[in-house]
């Protein structure tokens, strides 16, 4: 099985208004539980939230950015009413197209949950290659 391995890369405390989480704690509170529901969707997970002085808050999926892996994906978005609302019952807090990318902390959902999928799957089809050689 594929392993997705996530590193929660921070230095100091996230700085902008209107965060969709304002703090480490609630970052790594929010990467653990995506982890947990990963675990329990089967798919082979590890998670670390480290300390590195001088470093630009991130979060790192084997071995790559968030942004890295984001680079080229096409995101479809939930479509909207014609006053800009989700036209199902998935709702927002701010639209997905609404954050402050060089704040990882501000990342949308949305956004980080393709993230995520992407490397499970870049993994998986390594994995599948591997076998294939052997």
């Amino acid at each position: 099985m594929a392993l997705v391995n996530i590193v929660y890369v921070h230095s100091k405390e996230p700085e902008g208004t209107d965060l969709r989480r304002s703090s480490i704690a609630s970052m790594v509170e929010y990467m653990e539980r995506l982890v947990f529901e990963m675990k329990f969707a089967g798919v082979s997970t590890d998670f670390k939230s480290e300390h590195r002085d001088g470093a630009k808050n991130d979060v790192i999926v084997n071995g790559r950015t968030v942004a890295e892996i984001l680079d080229g994906l096409q995101i479809v978005k939930p479509e909207l009413d014609s006053e800009g609302r989700p036209a199902s019952i998935v709702t927002f807090e701010r639209a997905p197209d609404d954050w402050q990318e060089d704040i990882i902390e501000d990342i949308p959902d949305l956004l980080m949950k393709n993230a995520l999928s992407k490397a499970y799957a870049d993994a998986d089809k390594l994995r599948i290659k591997d076998l294939l050689n052997n």
